[in-house]
């Protein structure tokens, strides 16, 4: 589809080289487990901004993911005892805000899907790990013949389409 053309019927334009922010705006804590409470916004119009919520698990799936790919980025550490502590969690907000700060002004990692995915569940498939990579990989001889074909998997949105299409 050219970068003008209007989309087919059943179809809505997304713009995928606009940048993606978020910022935590809450937490919630539940019997187990701290949800956060994420804004989500494409480019500066206000309307084109969504919420999610996401655990702290979510994060470590995402961080997990990107490491195969040789990726070492600054998520806080997990904690067995006290991760309920309103100190703590805290603590944790700053430091997983940080985690995407540091994604979402990278211009690779904004662009890999997997963050798209992570950030924008509604227009994109659902999270896609690492074990998923390895299975859809085929069988892979060595680590490093996994990491490119995980990059390559990671980064097909990089390729110079400006323009995605959704159906409603």
């Amino acid at each position: 589809m050219a970068f003008m053309e209007k989309p087919a019927a059943g179809k809505v334009l997304l713009d995928d080289t606009v940048p993606l922010t978020a910022a935590i705006e809450a937490s919630q804590s539940l019997q187990s487990h701290t949800e956060y409470i994420i804004r989500v916004q494409r480019g500066i119009s206000v309307e084109n901004s969504w919420q999610i919520i996401r655990r702290y698990s979510d994060f470590d799936l995402l961080n997990n993911s990107l490491q195969i790919a040789g990726l070492s980025l600054p998520l806080p550490p997990k904690k067995l005892i006290g991760n309920m502590d309103r100190e703590f969690i805290a603590e944790r907000q700053k430091g997983l805000q940080n985690y995407l700060n540091v994604i979402t002004t990278n211009h690779i990692l904004s662009n890999c899907e997997l963050v798209k995915k992570f950030l924008d569940p509604n227009n994109y498939s659902a999270n896609y790990t690492g074990e998923k990579a390895a299975q859809d990989s085929g069988s892979l001889d060595s680590l490093s013949s996994f990491r490119v074909a995980f990059m390559s998997r990671c980064f097909t949105s990089m390729v110079p389409t400006v323009v995605r299409q959704r159906a409603i």
